[in-house]
């Protein structure tokens, strides 16, 4: 039996990862594409027809073929959006931070630099609305305190734990009340 698609398929590719439905591409007589989809079932007549005429092989280079252009076309697209929206600055994000790395991890407390960069920073911190916002309560206030009296950037980002609500971080204190640390419990 003829089907309309016969002797005039442009193209057929599976149309999921199961492997189990065929897009037929085909031309009609007025040069329109169309597409017409069937189920895999070798006891259907007219996907046997269409074994006639393609392969189970043919099928699947297809299919990986037109997957590979899928996948090109959206890395294409990707990086025209990473290029207009700066998301490329065509070297290593490390390298590009070497200096904040060196900041956060070798904080030189003598280096005027850091010094002004940690005062940055506590400003910074101070201006975030979850610091703002914060209630009144004796945890915020000492909190607050020692974010002044803070000497690395390390010890500011540790008590700043303290007014984000995703976890529930701790001031620790000695006997005398002095802060030796803040206990920042991993999600």
């Amino acid at each position: 039996m003829a089907y309309f698609w016969t002797d005039k398929i442009a193209d057929v590719t599976y149309t999921n990862p199961e492997f189990d439905t065929v897009k037929i591409l085909w031309k009609d007589d007025m040069n329109i594409y169309r597409e017409h989809y069937l189920k895999v079932d070798e006891e259907d007549e007219q996907f046997m027809a269409l074994l006639g005429e393609t392969s189970y092989e043919d099928i699947e280079l297809r299919t990986k073929a037109a997957n590979d252009i899928v996948r090109q076309e959206f890395r294409d697209a990707f990086n025209r959006y990473a290029e207009r929206t700066g998301l490329y600055t065509g070297s290593d994000p490390v390298e590009n931070d070497t200096e904040l790395f060196r900041f956060f991890c070798n904080f030189d407390p003598e280096s005027a630099e850091d010094k002004e960069r940690l005062f940055a920073l506590k400003l910074s911190i101070f201006e975030k609305d979850e610091v703002k916002d914060s209630d009144t309560s004796e945890r915020s206030k000492t909190a607050k305190t020692a974010i002044r009296k803070a000497n690395s950037p390390v010890e500011i980002l540790a008590l700043y734990q303290v007014f984000k609500n995703e976890l529930p971080a701790e001031i620790q204190k000695d006997d005398e009340g002095n802060i030796t640390g803040v206990f920042v419990p991993f999600p």
